[in-house]
C-alpha cells in the first residue's frame, strides 16, 4: 500500500499582517498634500480674470476642469486603495502610488495653465 504524503501549505502572508501599512502611508501623505495642491488649483482660478466666459478661453477652463477632475480622482484613489491593498496583496505597493501619481498629474497640469487673454 502507497501511503499519501501529507504536505502542509504555508501561506504565503497571513491573513492579519501588514496589510495596511502601505495605504496608511499613502493617506496620511496623500492627504497632507491634498491641502496645498488644492490651493495650487484655487490660484490657478486667477488666470480665468481676464476671461469673460468659457467661450472666451476654451483651453484655460478645459485645464481647470481636467485639473478639479483629477482632485476628485485623489481623494476616490486614496478612499478605494484600502479595499484593494487588503484584497490584492500582490499589487498593493502599486495600488498606494496610485493618490500620489494623480497629484503629481494635478501639479503638472496647474503651473501650465497660460493665462486668458
Amino acid at each position: 500500500m502507497s501511503e499519501a504524503i501529507r504536505t502542509v501549505s504555508r501561506p504565503t502572508e497571513p491573513a492579519c499582517g501588514n496589510w495596511w501599512k502601505a495605504p496608511l502611508i499613502s493617506s496620511l501623505a496623500g492627504g497632507a498634500l491634498l491641502l496645498p495642491v488644492t490651493g495650487l488649483r484655487g490660484f490657478a482660478e486667477m488666470a480665468t480674470d481676464p476671461c469673460s466666459g468659457p467661450d472666451s478661453c476654451p483651453a484655460t477652463y478645459a485645464q481647470l476642469h481636467f485639473a478639479d477632475y483629477s482632485l476628485l480622482a485623489v481623494v476616490v484613489l486614496i478612499v478605494l486603495q484600502w479595499p484593494a491593498a487588503y484584497l490584492l496583496p500582490r499589487a498593493r505597493v502599486a495600488i498606494s502610488f496610485a493618490p500620489a501619481a494623480a497629484l503629481a498629474v494635478v501639479l503638472l497640469t496647474v503651473p501650465s495653465i497660460k493665462p486668458g487673454a
